[in-house]
């Protein structure tokens, strides 16, 4: 039996601080999977380092994420859900915030919101064998 390797890409992150005292914002780039143009999946940084078995789907163009510190299992499903707007992820950001389409995928409006709070939700490695998007 032979396997396909999976496809990976260069994700560039844009990190901020808010910090008053000190506010940055900080350039990184991280090796991530690729969901669909515009698109990818990479491990969560939190303050520079990896957080393994934590996920995020980033905005390729922008280099902000659309949902992240998921479990590989609600990754997956915003993945889905991003596809399923139907909207181009080439679109710079400010396009993409303004398109209802993308409403569902909001902080307090998806359904991955409680992930971390649910007993499924454990760290695995990313890609999923059974992921829906592979």
């Amino acid at each position: 039996m032979t396997t396909t390797p999976t496809l990976t890409v260069a994700v560039r992150l844009y990190l901020s601080d808010n910090d008053p005292e000190a506010p940055r914002i900080e350039e990184r780039v991280v090796t991530g999977w690729p969901v669909v143009p515009g698109l990818a999946i990479h491990v969560t940084l939190d303050d520079g380092q990896r957080l393994d078995g934590r996920y995020s789907l980033t905005h390729l163009p922008s280099g902000q994420a659309v949902a992240r510190r998921l479990c590989a299992r609600h990754v997956d499903q915003a993945a889905v859900a991003a596809i399923a707007t139907g909207v181009d992820w080439t679109e710079p950001a400010d396009q993409i915030v303004a398109d209802e389409r993308t409403v569902p995928l909001r902080p307090g409006m998806a359904d991955w919101d409680w992930c971390g709070h649910d007993i499924a939700c454990r760290p695995e490695a990313y890609p999923r064998p059974d992921s829906p998007i592979w």
